[in-house]
């Protein structure tokens, strides 16, 4: 065996060791292709929780270990991705009624304390896709801002592709708790188009959905 070769096997066997990344790959239209390119450059060892009659499965298996989409999660996995997160799903955790698998196993990850990424490109009505899509402002999309803003509550961090790599090489997936008596209320946008005066409060502290609500009400 060449040194070549021994470098590489012992790089594999260290990215085994490393506790794994799990991705639940659900079905979207939209970036899949390029999402999944940047997966599988990302260094991290990731385990696939999929559905296997998705029309690019076959190339998702290229990426990792692969699961069903209901299965056991691995052992000690350290993160939880939502590569194509949509209204629906983040609805159907933030009501509760834990529908499907995936918001079961948000539910799970969340109530153990394991990290959830989330990218905003599918349930963010302001992202550049749904934007391409024809969204609008409207009291629909105030009303979708204020469930993503509740799922952020939650636990969920919504970022884009190169904030969840980031988090992922540097290991900060989680912000440190606030002490319990620093503890504030982030105004969301239901608070805003319901009472628009608080968002002039010297002491507002508003979700990142509401802070693009007032901006947009400003133009």
């Amino acid at each position: 065996m060449s040194e070549q070769q021994t470098d590489r096997l012992v790089a594999q066997i260290l990215q085994r060791l490393r506790p794994p990344v799990l991705v639940m790959v659900t079905a979207a239209d939209g970036y899949r292709q390029a999402i999944r390119q940047r997966l599988a450059g990302c260094g991290q060892r990731l385990v696939l929780a999929m559905d296997n009659t998705l029309e690019d499965a076959a190339a998702w298996h290229q990426l990792g270990e692969v699961l069903p989409l209901a299965g056991e999660p691995p052992v000690g996995y350290k993160a939880l991705l939502l590569p194509f997160l949509d209204y629906p799903q983040a609805a159907d955790l933030v009501n509760g009624t834990l529908q499907s698998p995936v918001a079961r196993r948000l539910h799970d990850a969340l109530l153990a304390g394991i990290p959830v990424l989330a990218l905003r490109y599918h349930c963010c009505p302001h992202s550049e896709l749904n934007q391409l899509r024809g969204a609008v402002d409207s009291a629909y999309t105030a009303h979708i801002d204020a469930t993503l803003a509740r799922l952020e509550a939650c636990g969920v961090t919504l970022c884009t592709m190169n904030e969840l790599l980031e988090k992922l090489e540097t290991g900060a997936t989680t912000a440190a708790p606030a002490p319990l008596a620093a503890t504030r209320r982030y105004l969301t946008v239901t608070d805003i188009v319901n009472n628009p005066s608080l968002a002039a409060r010297p002491d507002a502290v508003l979700t990142d959905a509401a802070v693009d609500y007032v901006k947009t009400k400003k133009k």
